[in-house]
């Protein structure tokens, strides 16, 4: 799914996505801290998370592709994706699976896991969300991850496709 934005407006499309993929963030913290958190649903939260951080690529790659065509973007796109650090390009690639995955109907590759709610004499248990390809480790970590990512992408893709931009 393409989408363009009008030069005027991409910074703020991008920014929009960014600011709502560091809300979910935050949400999912406090549905991970050992407290029972009824009230928050882990996986719908992953869910919005993934449809925010995941939908600045399609933006910049509407964009790009419009202003300078595809072959350029592809390039560019290749050039980033080569400079990110060993670790981080297969959790880029994970994140742009996990939209593909979304536009398509399906859930995110989510497991679930439980923890013990400190002090409850009761055995209430917490449940978490983790995802399947990286079990070992909090989603939200996993979701930081992907928003630094997600951050870096649009701060090199703006700086490097300012020529299409207005002046500031």
């Amino acid at each position: 799914m393409s989408t363009t934005v009008r030069p005027d407006n991409l910074k703020a499309a991008l920014d929009a996505k960014l600011a709502a993929a560091a809300s979910q963030l935050v949400e999912l913290r406090e549905a991970e801290q050992p407290e029972v958190t009824p009230h928050l649903n882990p996986r719908e939260i992953v869910e919005a998370f993934l449809s925010y951080a995941g939908r600045v690529y399609p933006i910049a790659a509407g964009f790009g592709r419009a202003q300078a065509g595809d072959l350029q973007f592809e390039a560019w796109y290749a050039e980033w994706t080569g400079k990110l650090a060993d670790a981080d390009r297969p959790l880029w690639q994970h994140l742009r699976d996990e939209l593909a995955r979304h536009e398509h109907g399906h859930k995110a590759a989510l497991i679930e896991a439980e923890v013990a709610v400190p002090d409850a004499r009761t055995g209430v248990r917490n449940r978490l969300v983790r995802f399947a390809a990286v079990p070992e480790r909090a989603a939200s970590d996993v979701c930081a991850d992907y928003l630094r990512l997600a951050k870096r992408f649009v701060g090199e893709f703006l700086r490097d496709y300012a020529r299409f931009l207005p002046a500031p």
